[in-house]
């Protein structure tokens, strides 16, 4: 299989800021004073999905103002130079309540002291126990480089064991926070940052989502950690398979859809990747055995050159419907079912549910020997 990689990493992400909307919005008020800095101005940022938004705010005398409008509690940080990027920096909540914020300049801008509404409050303990896991965290690194150092194993192991243990403790800890503040933009603001990791079990996270307060449904990080099962569950074993649409060599749009009624193999593939070339003949002697049982192969290429693409597909006589958007790993089904390595695929029944996947050489005819009798 070929595989791309990726490196994740835990942190604290911005949330979205809505500028403009039809839903009922409440005002924003912030005051602030900058102490110990001679600068014109101080910088307000925010995000919006993929999008990060910034305001100059002019200091005058020592003082900044801002107002605007939002519909629903947001994160907002203030740094002292333009980049939205740049550390340090002082992060906080903005709900109806007004904001005052005293700011320190320099480096001591961490230090900076903000009051501010309930929102804020609950990010201050969400903020504590997050320091509270980094600083155990920290003395394990430390104490198995150390165990490293002496080349002694069991405590690496020991310690290895215990990471293992803080992580679970970390993952409860999140859980407990959203079920003990199940009305609290800071909860689905951990739904849409810290459950986001796709290492932690789906239903983990479906646990976290219940304990919120049905006020909350509205919230748009809680629609999209919704959106985000309910995408996951469509490529999951046992669920309804998410439908897709995309073109077929002739422009032609195809729905996964279209084949209800039918057995399909979801087969993602490409040109240029030998271990789906070599598992193809594998696949046209099951579409070949199977094609008059009601069994069909939907191919969808993960090729960027339709010329080598439409090449393939004669080579290597692959007679069913193939899609491709020709973006090569950015093809928007690949995307929406999460492929990170191909050959892949997807078996769907005719009532349109997973029933297996990764189906590869003899695997693939023993399954459908099995459903196809």
């Amino acid at each position: 299989m070929i595989n791309r990689f990726f490196i994740f990493a835990l942190f604290i992400s911005l949330t979205s800021f809505a500028q403009k909307s039809t839903v009922k919005t409440f005002p924003v008020k912030l005051e602030g004073e900058l102490k110990n800095s001679e600068q014109r101005y101080v910088y307000l940022h925010h995000q919006e999905g993929e999008t990060s938004f910034s305001d100059s705010l002019a200091v005058t005398k020592g003082s900044f103002k801002f107002q605007s409008k939002l519909t629903e509690p947001r994160m907002f940080w203030i740094t002292l130079g333009r980049e939205a990027a740049q550390q340090p920096n002082v992060v906080f909540f903005v709900d109806e309540t007004p904001v005052k914020i005293k700011l320190l300049g320099g480096d001591s801008i961490m230090y900076s002291s903000i009051n501010a509404g309930p929102t804020q409050n609950d990010y201050m303990e969400y903020k504590m126990m997050i320091n509270n896991f980094i600083v155990l965290q920290q003395r394990m690194q430390n104490d198995f480089t150390e165990a490293a150092q002496k080349g002694d194993y069991n405590a690496q192991t020991a310690i290895r064991n215990e990471f293992e243990n803080l992580n679970k403790q970390y993952l409860t800890g999140l859980k407990n926070f959203v079920k003990t503040h199940p009305k609290s933009a800071m909860s689905a603001h951990i739904l849409a940052t810290d459950l986001n990791n796709a290492n932690i079990p789906l239903t983990e996270v479906e646990e976290a989502l219940s304990y919120l307060d049905p006020s909350m449904k509205d919230n748009s990080n809680v629609k999209a950690a919704q959106k985000r099962i309910d995408d996951k569950k469509g490529t999951m074993v046992g669920y309804k398979a998410t439908n897709f649409t995309q073109a077929d060599p002739n422009g032609k749009m195809v729905q996964l859809s279209d084949f209800r009624g039918k057995y399909v193999l979801v087969d993602f593939w490409a040109s240029w990747c030998r271990p789906c070339r070599m598992e193809n003949p594998n696949v046209v002697a099951a579409f070949n055995k199977y094609k008059s049982k009601g069994f069909t192969v939907l191919g969808v290429s993960m090729d960027s050159n339709r010329e080598a693409w439409l090449a393939a597909i004669q080579q290597d006589m692959l007679a069913w419907t193939q899609l491709s958007d020709l973006k090569g790993w950015g093809n928007e089904v690949g995307k929406l079912y999460g492929v990170s390595g191909i050959p892949a695929n997807y078996l769907i029944d005719k009532e349109g549910k997973i029933i297996a996947k990764d189906l590869r050489g003899a695997a693939l005819e023993e399954k459908l020997a099995e459903v196809l009798k």
